[in-house]
């Protein structure tokens, strides 16, 4: 068979080739047909057959009834490749078709392989080989009297928190090795100090894992059977005994012993018993987690390994891993109820390379878009699928699917709950994805899920989940057994990020007695950050901001392959890795330390009158508050924030218009930055009650910059990104804006001219204290991502900051290059008073400091 392939266009993403196959005979394909354009792909079909691209604009044609090229075995659920004659894989060949059954050849070229309008001609063969008695890790059903015949242990001395595997060779009759309804084993721990645990056992396909040319391959092998894995906390030693259950009855047996000696691990992660706003193992010690998000590596061209490796060597220390569709879940079989074991053993081998690597991970169970839109077509839980869910929503109140839930929470916890690696278990990436769903549906779940993690977990893992919507809902924070609070932040504006960051951080500090960690941050959520950012200011700055206001962990940012990675961004990590090392982290107790707002060291600068910019927050609902009083120097009074979103008609229970009270020094104007408008707006303005300025701002086909139909609710969006000015006087004002249209505007900032008057220096001041160390970071306000890209970050003249709550006498202060992680200079200081004056020479950008007794 000869095909032929060209696309017209220099696209960046991958094609996907699906040949689903009849076994035993020929792909014949009549003369060739054009591809249709669908919202998935285009899509040629010739019967039962069909050939699928992903997104791109491409052509193909398909000739003949020739043998394919590719020298392959073909089995019923592995292809095992022997010789390549032609082309290159880019990725493993896959198995079988998820949703049509039937033998599936993948194959992944990059259109780096193609110039545009350039023809390639592949001829490619496919053999077929007689299938044998039984496929490599082939899971047949047991019909067998219930029986344990053996126990071995990988080992007679374990350190302690490491592992002990347990083989344990057994019969029963089941269907389904992973329903413990049908089949469960558990192994009875009794400790050193006479305390029992159970820790459930579990059902593994053993895989080998090779690597060609750079591309991993999980080969199942013909070994397969039940274990069960088991970490020691306590020296001394353990006894066990196994039980084990079928629909037949219960029997125990294979009993046996093991001593746990001294180790080197330093033990679960758990809330700190110093600081219930931060982290610590086992035996006392801090844990700061340091890192970034790569949640789904596969699509990054790195193997994980590879990646990991390369994240340890920067002193990165934690990650998320998303056990979704497309990376490391597990239940995407054909059927609910039954789990990938090639990418379980994934997961195995990633969690050795943990305890290798001395890394920390957050395991996310599930992710929002494997229930919307394209995900949920293909989600085994789907009733379409032969699932037992009509909707999302279902996923949350279904019986069905509830057991089956807690039927995997039962398998991870067997298989990975063992090691001290998995830092959390994530109920779920960002939880207002779940299409249809509410938090009536929701919250229940999560408390119901929560308390039975909680009940089967034998070494007592934290526990989390996340939303979208920045810091989410607090009633999720207030579950007893949500241990940790989590932000998903991506600005989506111009602003410093650090003043983003402290403001969430110093609000989940002072809510909850929980540690805080923002699992996801960025300055776009959808578009570039290379081209905007490309030195990394916005990282730094988050990861230093939340470092010094009480986050259990650096903020986690995203967007690894196109922006970290490639731009090498991994020393901004490093040296805040460098700086914490000797910070007691979860080994103390933090409280915020006070400062006097800084003063320039030239006692006579005159006023510098800058413009104030507030940008709202992007969040939906209902705003909170509604009058925002400005500050002379820019900031807002209890750091209250409007939100972008001015509702209008169609969401009466939405209104609640902002106004501003703020003094012009002179003459000047108001601002309105208007982004995006729904349907239609009516923009009014009021300064102090009188009504100045009344813009519509309609919606349709070829209005504003761009305007797009939106089809799902029958409306227009049209992007303005104008201003709406009016001219204020002089003097103190109050100024209100209110939206009367059909639906929405995005009033992407407020601009009040000249209204900014710095009298001190331009500085934000973040700092802690402990009993033995106090740290300090301050930054030039205009040392933000934005700004650096306008090429304008005038430096702050020398100024002096006075820091109290510490107690009379000497001090070292040491200060540090932020930039590179070093220190680079040392100051003995005497705290007179309740004081100690810190003089800061010209800053740039920022600095951090460490201040110690002497």
């Amino acid at each position: 068979m000869t095909m032929t392939l060209c696309h017209d266009e220099d696209i960046t993403m991958r094609l996907l080739l699906l040949l689903v196959l009849s076994v035993g005979g020929l792909l014949r394909v009549a003369a060739s047909q054009p591809l249709e354009s669908t919202d998935r792909g285009y899509v040629w079909r010739c019967g039962d057959e069909y050939v699928r691209f992903d997104r791109g604009r491409w052509t193909a044609g398909i000739e003949g009834e020739a043998e394919f090229a590719w020298d392959m075995v073909l089995w019923h659920d592995q292809w095992i490749y022997e010789t390549l004659a032609g082309g290159e894989v880019d990725a493993p060949p896959a198995l079988t078709d998820e949703r049509d059954q039937a033998y599936a050849f993948r194959l992944n070229l990059l259109d780096r392989d193609f110039a545009v309008d350039e023809t390639v001609v592949l001829e490619n063969t496919i053999s077929f080989a007689q299938q044998p008695a039984r496929y490599p890790g082939q899971i047949e059903p047991g019909r067998q009297p219930l029986a344990i015949h053996g126990v071995t242990p990988a080992t007679a001395r374990v350190p302690q928190y490491s592992k002990l595997e347990l083989c344990v060779a057994l019969d029963a009759t089941y269907d389904n090795p992973f329903d413990p309804d049908d089949v469960q084993l558990d192994a009875l721990f009794t400790t050193p100090s006479g305390r029992q645990c159970v820790v459930p056992g579990f059902f593994t396909v053993e895989h080998r894992c090779e690597v060609a040319d750079g591309v991993e391959v999980l080969i199942p092998q013909q070994e397969s059977g039940w274990r069960v894995r088991f970490t020691p906390q306590e020296i001394g030693r353990y006894q066990w005994q196994l039980r084990l259950r079928d629909r037949s009855g219960e029997i125990t047996g294979g009993g046996g012993t093991v001593e746990c000696t001294p180790g080197n691990c330093p033990g679960f992660i758990r809330t700190s018993k110093s600081d219930p706003h931060y982290l610590a193992f086992d035996n006392g010690d801090g844990f700061f987690p340091i890192g970034h998000n790569l949640p789904i590596y596969h699509t990054t061209g790195q193997r994980g390994a590879d990646a990991m490796r390369k994240f340890a060597a920067a002193g990165e220390n934690f990650n998320r891993w998303w056990m979704s569709s497309s990376s490391l879940g597990i239940e995407w079989e054909d059927q609910i109820g039954w789990y990938r074991q090639d990418v379980a053993a994934r997961i195995d081998q990633t969690l050795e390379l943990a305890a290798e690597l001395g890394q920390y991970y957050m395991l996310c169970m599930d992710t929002h878009q494997d229930f919307r839109e394209a995900g949920w077509e293909r989600n085994p839980f789907n009733v379409r699928n032969g699932g037992p869910c009509a909707t999302p929503s279902d996923w949350f109140t279904d019986e069905v699917a509830r057991r089956h839930y807690q039927k995997r929470l039962r398998y991870t916890v067997a298989r990975w709950g063992y090691s001290p690696h998995v830092l959390c278990w994530e109920f779920g990436n960002e939880m207002e994805g779940w299409e249809g769903a509410s938090d009536e549906v929701k919250f229940p779940w999560h408390k119901e899920m929560s308390d039975y993690l909680r009940s089967i977990d034998p070494y007592g893992h934290l526990i989390t989940t996340s939303f979208w919507t920045n810091t989410g809902p607090e009633q999720y924070w207030d579950l007893e057994n949500i241990d940790i609070v989590q932000t998903h932040c991506y600005t989506n504006d111009d602003n410093n990020v650090a003043q983003t960051v402290r403001r969430y951080c110093l609000r989940q500090w002072k809510r909850f007695d929980k540690p805080h960690i923002f699992g996801e941050f960025g300055i776009r959520s959808h578009s570039s950050t290379a081209d905007k950012d490309p030195q990394g200011w916005a990282i730094h700055n988050a990861l230093w901001a939340g470092l010094t206001s009480f986050a259990a962990g650096g903020p986690m940012p995203w967007w690894h392959e196109n922006y970290i990675d490639p731009l090498d961004l991994y020393f901004h990590f490093t040296a805040l890795a460098r700086f914490t090392q000797d910070v007691p982290l979860g080994s103390a107790r933090w409280t915020l330390l006070e400062t006097e707002p800084p003063e320039f060291v030239e006692v006579e600068r005159p006023p510098q009158p800058r413009d104030i910019v507030i940008t709202p927050a992007s969040q939906w609902g209902k705003p909170e508050h509604n009058e925002f009083v400005i500050r002379r120097d820019g900031s807002i009074e209890d750091e209250r924030t409007p939100q972008q979103h001015l509702h209008g008609q169609s969401h009466q229970h939405l209104k609640n218009p902002p106004a501003f009270v703020v003094d012009y020094p002179a003459p000047g104007q108001f601002v309105v930055r208007v982004g995006r408008v729904s349907a239609s707006g009516l923009l009014k303005i009021w300064v102090d009650d009188e009504l100045q300025c009344e813009r519509e701002l309609p919606c349709g086909e070829g209005l504003g910059k761009e305007s797009v139909y939106r089809p799902q609710w029958k409306l227009w969006e049209t992007t303005y990104d104008e201003d709406v000015a009016v001219d204020i006087p002089a003097g103190t004002h109050r100024i209100r804006v209110e939206n009367f249209g059909r639906d929405w505007v995005t009033a992407s900032s407020y601009r009040f001219t000249g209204c900014q008057v710095l009298v001190r220096p331009n500085v934000l001041v973040c700092g802690m204290q402990s009993e033995s160390l106090a740290i300090l970071w301050l930054q030039n306000l205009d040392s933000s991502w934005y700004q650096h890209g306008q090429g304008t970050v005038p430096p702050v003249a020398g100024f002096q900051l006075v820091v109290r709550g510490l107690a009379d006498g000497p001090y070292d202060v040491e200060w540090w290059d932020t930039w590179k992680g070093v220190p680079v200079r040392a100051d003995q200081i005497e705290a007179r008073g309740g004081g100690l004056l810190l003089t800061v020479p010209e800053l740039q950008t920022d600095t951090a400091a460490k201040i110690r007794a002497r």
